[in-house]
């Protein structure tokens, strides 16, 4: 059952609406740079916390998979107390545990502290995908505001590594964290003032054991898939990810049977939905995922130093960010599934440039380009897509249905990893086994294919003729396995052009709130 707060106004946003979006913005945009930075940060850390190799494993992931398990959870929550409610304190929550983290006196503190900031990114991105639609009542405005949320995202992942590395180099380890806390106090005390309290509620209690399951199924899952794209599949990663698999099923079975489900599975009779969960899954394995194997590459066959590369991959997240700005413009003039299509084409295109310049080794600099083609083309997808799965709910059912994009997004990024990097991992080791010098024992090379870094290390320390034998086996080894990775890459990006077929004929809501007549 469901309550109304109030009805929505219906007249053009006010200078409170737009200053309201800025703010709902900046924690966004915070969260964004901490997933990046913490890498930055590690080794400063562990020279000054000394955290053993599993605190120190924990302290980078723990913020990442709380965030996805407990989604679900705050997508029911910005349903029951609000999305205004639910972001202010995921906001208050987030400034204590970044100071907490800025000045933790040992391990266990700050990984106590990553797990707060975990709690905090789960609770913001429901909360502030489903203020969206509070703040702004028209498709036109809404799509707007889901441009500046969404590039909030993009900027926040482009200028975490930079503004890290400023930060480390003329501060403690902690201002990466500290910095967050007057950015997260100003959200939270201009929230007060510009966050709207409309929106239904439900008045259902939690079903507490649905969110023991999905936690569990999802951290495991996520867990499983991260192990195995880093060290190779073992039984334990297999094992969690066979368990998550197996809760994912006693989750989805449960919220069949209550009268209370913590997620919504008449959601899913929407075909809008349905199609939107699996384009992006696909679209962050063909798309998003590969970019770790090429950034081995640039390091290693291009010899692209760390620092230089932080600028190189600046040049796709501006193109990406320049994108994100105009796709309001390509809603209003094209249906969601011209757009969707259309640039998941061009990333498709520039997916198979960066694949034909592996192939007859063109340089660094064609690359970048094309790069930022795929950049350029995922954008609006992502926008366009968010927009339309969110918009094709009620608004109680908002922050279910942002959770179910985040879970999507979460669950393509470890499904791609661990698909195309294993892929590339085989080729190089295969390569590396048959190139290698002969002069070198097969143990040596056995431990130099588990990853390229330990084969250039092995190469360096040998020396002479025989190690640079071995560096150029590597650099062919990994140039293959780059190339086969983008040949899986190409064939699920065609593959989810095919897939997008499915939403012609839906369109966003209109000025009114009514399904709009189709576009060309």
């Amino acid at each position: 059952m469901t309550t109304d707060d109030s009805s929505l106004d219906a007249s053009a946003p006010t200078w409170r609406a737009w200053t309201g979006l800025l703010v709902l913005a900046l924690p966004l945009f915070m969260m964004a740079t901490d997933f990046t930075a913490i890498f930055l940060a590690m080794p400063s850390i562990a020279a000054e916390l000394v955290p053993s190799t599993p605190q120190l494993l924990w302290i980078v992931h723990i913020g990442e998979l709380i965030a996805a398990g407990f989604v679900i959870t705050m997508g029911w929550l910005t349903g029951r107390i609000g999305p205004r409610a639910l972001l202010l304190g995921a906001m208050a929550l987030y400034a204590v545990a970044s100071a907490l983290a800025a000045f933790a006196p040992d391990a266990q503190t700050l990984l106590a502290a990553r797990v707060l900031i975990g709690l905090a990114t789960a609770a913001a991105s429901p909360a502030g995908i489903a203020l969206l639609r509070s703040l702004f009542r028209s498709s036109a405005h809404v799509g707007i505001g889901f441009a500046v949320v969404m590039g909030a995202f993009s900027v926040g992942g482009a200028l975490g590594p930079p503004l890290a590395g400023l930060l480390l180099e003329h501060l403690w380890w902690g201002a990466v964290f500290l910095v967050n806390v007057p950015v997260a106090a100003v959200a939270l005390v201009a929230g007060l003032g510009l966050f709207p309290r409309t929106g239904e509620r439900t008045t259902d209690r939690i079903d507490m054991a649905s969110v023991v399951i999905s936690m569990t199924a999802v951290m495991l899952g996520v867990y499983g898939l991260q192990n195995i794209a880093d060290r190779g599949l073992s039984a334990p990663d297999a094992l969690a990810v066979l368990g998550g698999i197996a809760l994912g099923w006693w989750f989805l079975r449960r919220q069949r049977r209550i009268d209370n489900p913590l997620l919504d599975l008449t959601l899913f009779s929407l075909r809008v939905l349905r199609v939107l969960a699996i384009v992006f899954v696909t679209s962050q394995v063909a798309f998003m995922a590969v970019d770790f194997v090429l950034v081995q590459y640039l390091q290693v066959v291009a010899g692209i130093p760390t620092a230089t590369l932080g600028l190189l991959l600046a040049v796709p997240a501006t193109g990406a960010i320049i994108a994100t700005a105009l796709t309001p413009a390509l809603s209003r003039r094209f249906a969601p599934s011209t757009v969707m299509t259309a640039g998941t084409g061009v990333a498709v295109l520039g997916t198979a440039f960066v694949l034909v310049c592996l192939m007859v080794a063109t340089g660094t600099p064609l690359l970048a380009v094309g790069m930022t083609v795929v950049s350029v083309g995922v954008s609006p997808p992502m926008v366009v897509g968010a927009q339309l799965m969110v918009t094709s709910v009620t608004q109680r059912q908002t922050g279910p249905a942002a959770a179910i994009q985040d879970i999507a997004a979460s669950l393509g990024a470890a499904v791609g990893i661990v698909l195309l990097g294993s892929l590339a991992m085989s080729v190089f080791q295969g390569t590396l086994r048959a190139a290698a010098p002969d002069a070198v024992e097969g143990r040596a090379v056995d431990a130099a294919g588990e990853s390229p870094g330990g084969a250039v290390a092995l190469a360096e320390s040998l020396g002479g003729s025989v190690g640079q034998e071995l560096l150029l086996a590597t650099q062919e080894a990994l140039t293959r396995g780059t190339i086969v990775a983008y040949l899986g890459a190409l064939v699920i990006g065609l593959a989810t052009m095919m897939i997008l077929r499915g939403l012609r004929g839906v369109d966003l809501p209109a000025e009114d709130g009514t399904t709009a007549e189709r576009r060309s």
